[in-house]
């Protein structure tokens, strides 16, 4: 796997829609899953817009609860500021917490969906090979 090339699958379902992600590292993994979220929803960051950097920490009980809460708190963010994370720079993870800085945008263009929430349902983030793997399904 390349490291600099994280992988994005997308995987659908009845009332669902979900990812999966492939990265080198966590950090990698739980960042580009910010971002490909809002991209499956097609909320682009308008590029032209001036970003708004925040500190976000999330506190979980194991690796998958974290990245549900993770996603959680940036839909969030989106809803309460209807800006789309733009980027997000994982600063430490482990298994049951993590803290990042997440850029915002104003959205380029109304969304093609809506995500009502992060869901549970088939939630997998693990180890695998060279890299790490989650699958998330959003209720849409």
């Amino acid at each position: 796997m390349n490291p600099d090339q994280p992988q994005v699958e997308e995987l659908s379902h009845t009332a669902e829609v979900g990812l999966r992600v492939r990265a080198s590292t966590p950090a990698a993994l739980y960042a580009r899953m910010a971002t490909a979220m809002f991209e499956l929803i097609d909320a682009q960051p308008d590029p032209q817009a001036a970003g708004e950097w925040r500190e976000v920490a999330v506190d979980s009980f194991d690796a998958e609860s974290l990245m549900v809460d993770w996603l959680g708190e940036l839909l969030y963010l989106y809803e309460t500021t209807d800006q789309v994370t733009a980027a997000a720079d994982i600063i430490t993870w482990s298994p049951t917490r993590l803290t990042a800085r997440v850029e915002l945008r104003p959205s380029a263009a109304t969304p093609a969906m809506h995500i009502k929430a992060v869901t549970y349902h088939q939630l997998r983030v693990v180890e695998e090979g060279d890299g790490w793997m989650a699958q998330v399904y959003f209720d849409i």
